[in-house]
Order: C-alpha cells, then sequence, then structure tokens
C-alpha cells in the first residue's frame, strides 16, 4: 500500500501576508472599537446620566452577569464533569493521603529502630 502525501494547505511563511483588502478592514475595525471605547467611557462616566449615577445598562453585561450567577442552576452531572470533579478533587486528595501516610509510617519506622537519633529528629518537640 503506497502511502500519498497529502497537499500542504498551509504555508507558515505566508502566515502574515494579508491583502490590502483585508489590512484596511482590520485597521477599521480598529477605529470601530477605539471609537466605541471613547463612547462607552463617556457613558461610564457621566455622573448625570439616567438619574443612577452613571449606570450604563449594557444587555451584553447583564447576559453575561446572568450567566455567571445562575451557572449551578444550569449545571448537569454527566460522565465528563463526574471525571472531571475526580480528576479535580478526588485523585489529588488521594494522592496527598497516600504521600502523607507513607512519608509518616517510614519517619515512624526510623524513629522506633533508631536509624536516626533523636536529636537529628524533625518535629522532636511535637511529640
Amino acid at each position: 500500500m503506497s502511502e500519498q502525501k497529502r497537499p500542504m494547505t498551509w504555508d507558515p511563511w505566508k502566515t502574515f501576508d494579508i491583502s490590502q483588502a483585508e489590512k484596511e478592514a482590520i485597521a477599521i475595525r480598529a477605529q470601530n472599537r477605539k471609537v466605541l471605547k471613547v463612547e462607552w467611557q463617556k457613558k461610564v462616566t457621566d455622573p448625570f446620566a439616567g438619574g443612577e449615577g452613571g449606570h450604563v445598562f449594557d444587555p451584553m453585561v447583564q447576559r453575561f452577569n446572568s450567566m455567571k450567577a445562575t451557572a449551578f442552576d444550569h449545571f448537569r452531572i454527566t460522565p465528563k464533569s463526574t471525571w472531571v470533579g475526580a480528576y479535580l478533587f478526588f485523585i489529588p486528595l488521594a494522592g496527598l493521603i497516600y504521600l502523607v501516610h507513607t512519608t509518616r509510617t517510614e519517619r515512624e519506622r526510623k524513629y522506633r529502630s533508631g536509624e536516626i537519633p533523636y536529636e537529628k529528629r524533625t518535629f522532636r518537640f511535637v511529640y
């Protein structure tokens, strides 16, 4: 079976080669963002606007805040969320418990067998 070489569709040497029309579109979008930022700052910092002390109602910001406030209400337990929870909480916790238990057991064994003299013990004032 012969391997066919697929044609290269992405040329890393031409990544930043863009046409003049694309450059103009990028410049127009940057200018629009700049104008919107100035307008937003005027609205936010105007103390006499709206009678509410300069509060600006932005539907997108309100939608984002509502989403963050009600995220728990929309949470569903799925196999993926279960595994993510296990990997982020239970597995590290079990690893930490195992590590602490083995190191303390080994240290206690060395203390009791006399491998480590009393003067060299760590935490000798604790127990």
